[in-house]
C-alpha cells in the first residue's frame, strides 16, 4: 500500500526536544523526528507493546516519519483538575501500572505530558522512553498529580475497593516521592 502525504494539509499539533507533530487529513499523528534513530527507537518500543490497549498503534515509519493512531484528550493533570478523579478513573491508573509491570517496563514512570485521558476516561500513553534500561520502580509523577490535586487519599480509597493487595505499593511509592522530592530540593539547595 503507498501512502502519501502532504505535510501541508496537516495541522501542526506541537513540538518536542525529539520533533515535531501532526494532525493528518484523515486523523492519524505524524511525528517527524529530528533524527532518523529517534523514530526507530520508539516504533521498537510500540511494536513491543502493540497488544497493550494504553499506546497507539503503529500505521508505519518512513525514515524519520511515524503515523500512528492520534492520541485525543487532556493530560492526565488537566483532566483532574476539571473532572475530578473517579473511580473509573482511578482503576485506569492502577491498570496501567500493571500493564508496565506485564510488560516487564524498568522505567514504571510516565510524565503527566505523555498521559491522555480521553473523555471516557480511557488512558493512552505517548512517547514512551527509556522504559526498558532507566530503572523507576514506581509511578512518581502520577502520585505527584494525585498528591498535589488532594486526590491521593481518594485514590487509595478507590484502590482498596478495586486491587486492595496492591496498597503496599502505592504507599511504598509514596513514600519514594517523598523521598525523591526531597532529594531535588537538597540538591538545588546546594548547587545555589
Amino acid at each position: 500500500m503507498r501512502y502519501i502525504l502532504d505535510i501541508k494539509e496537516c495541522k501542526f499539533l506541537g513540538k518536542g526536544h525529539e520533533g515535531s507533530v501532526y494532525l493528518t487529513p484523515e486523523g492519524y499523528a505524524l511525528k517527524i523526528f529530528y533524527k532518523k534513530r529517534k523514530a526507530e527507537d520508539e516504533v521498537e518500543i510500540l511494536e513491543q507493546v502493540k497488544d497493550s490497549k494504553f499506546f497507539p498503534k503503529v500505521l508505519f515509519i518512513a525514515k524519520n516519519m511515524v503515523l500512528r493512531d492520534y492520541v485525543e484528550g487532556l493530560n492526565l493533570s488537566q483532566y483532574i483538575k476539571e473532572h475530578g478523579l473517579s473511580y473509573k478513573l482511578s482503576c485506569e491508573i492502577i491498570d496501567l501500572i500493571e500493564d508496565f509491570k506485564i510488560l516487564k517496563f524498568k522505567r514504571l514512570n510516565i510524565r503527566n505530558a505523555h498521559i491522555f485521558v480521553d473523555k471516557n476516561e480511557n488512558i493512552k500513553v505517548i512517547d514512551p522512553r527509556k522504559i526498558f534500561s532507566k530503572n523507576t520502580p514506581y509511578p512518581k509523577d502520577i502520585i505527584k498529580i494525585l498528591v498535589n490535586l488532594n486526590s491521593f487519599d481518594q485514590f487509595l480509597k478507590y484502590l482498596l475497593d478495586y486491587k486492595p493487595n496492591l496498597l503496599p505499593y502505592w504507599t511504598k511509592g509514596y513514600d519514594y516521592y517523598i523521598y525523591m522530592s526531597k532529594k531535588t530540593l537538597c540538591i538545588k539547595m546546594s548547587a545555589s
